[in-house]
């Protein structure tokens, strides 16, 4: 008999617990016991950590880990230097992405990145959402950007994400397609240029970053005049599944900003978020609390049952976020716990480290 497909194995995953591993609520370090609970279930793949973590948060983390049921949980944190980091008061502050494309080479800057990184990554992070790729045109992302230029942003991108991909981290180039010329999607829907200009500006450093081949990709909450249709692209079919997976051809993790935004939160509550954006070929959700977790999920089964959303496609983003968690789903673990959680959740045809 020939060896099992990785869908093959997925499929053995119940669906409710499938679906779970596509969420990624955000939390603070208060709700770690909670998380710890959804975890050892394998109802979600991690979180995002806001706020300000204490040291403790080093133990925090090691807690979840132990408990995680489908292998260690994605923790992932906001560190992009200048004016958006978490972490600074406990693994030290760095410059902006502005400041940084200035003063430093490109060189310089992806080590500092993996000394930052190894940092992030010694207290249990294994995600870091940065770099952001976006341009400087506008009012919003400012020195979170390299810079104005896409050959500028594209090479400090390169740097950054190669730096916390050396560290042992996963990167996220964000915010597809562009959020540089857009309002701050915290407090509205913003509206960029159409398409066909984005594709000679905006677009160009993310297909570099498509071009690195694994460094996963956020969505943000952007309403692109022409293609979405006065949605945002996180919602958006022929924004994730036309724009970016078939014109550009990425085929990687993609993953929406969070939904707790006002750009999402003012028209659509986090389970209807969650299954709009899936539908358009997300694979990771980033919920905007922790209490919608187990409702979307419940939501999120009514819409495989009614043929709302495609259960292939749940199976196609389940892979690829297991394999960004460093799964292989059809392998045996050699930890006891681990197969014996395994054959609770997949009758036994699937092993799950």
């Amino acid at each position: 008999m020939p060896p099992p497909t990785l869908l093959e194995c997925v499929e053995k995953i119940p669906l409710a617990i499938r679906l779970g591993q596509l969420l990624f609520p955000v939390v603070t370090q208060d709700e770690f016991g909670e998380v710890e609970r959804l975890v050892s279930e394998g109802l979600i793949a991690g979180v995002v950590v806001l706020g300000n973590p204490t040291a403790a948060i080093r133990d925090d983390i090691s807690a979840v880990q132990s408990v995680s049921l489908i292998g260690p949980s994605i923790i992932a944190v906001d560190e992009e230097g200048g004016r958006v980091q978490r972490l600074a008061a406990l693994v030290g502050a760095m410059p902006s992405a502005r400041t940084m494309a200035t003063t430093l080479t490109d060189v310089d800057v992806r080590t500092i990145t993996e000394e930052h990184a190894r940092a992030i990554g010694e207290l249990g992070f294994t995600m870091n959402l940065a770099p952001v790729v976006d341009l400087d045109t506008g009012t919003f992302i400012r020195d979170r950007a390299f810079d104005s230029e896409p050959a500028v942003v594209s090479a400090f991108g390169v740097a950054v994400a190669g730096g916390i991909a050396d560290a042992g981290l996963t990167p996220v180039a964000k915010h597809f397609p562009g959020h540089g010329r857009g309002v701050d999607s915290h407090t509205g829907l913003p509206s960029i240029p159409a398409v066909d200009e984005l594709r000679t500006s905006d677009l160009l450093p993310f297909e570099t970053m498509i071009d690195l081949g694994d460094v996963p990709i956020m969505v943000g909450h952007l309403v692109v005049p022409g293609l979405t249709d006065g949605l945002p692209a996180t919602l958006s079919a022929a924004a994730v599944d036309g724009l970016l997976r078939t014109e550009l051809g990425f085929d990687g993790l993609v993953m929406t900003d969070a939904l707790n935004m006002d750009a999402i939160s003012r028209t659509h509550n986090n389970a209807q978020a969650a299954e709009l954006s899936l539908s358009a070929g997300v694979d990771l959700v980033m919920l905007g609390r922790l209490a919608a977790v187990e409702p979307t999920i419940a939501a999120l089964v009514d819409a495989v049952d009614a043929g709302r959303l495609e259960e292939t496609s749940v199976n196609d983003s389940v892979v690829r976020v297991l394999e960004t968690k460093g799964i292989a789903p059809c392998d045996v673990p050699g930890d006891e716990r681990a197969a014996i959680a395994c054959l609770s959740v997949s009758g036994g045809g699937c092993a799950l480290a």
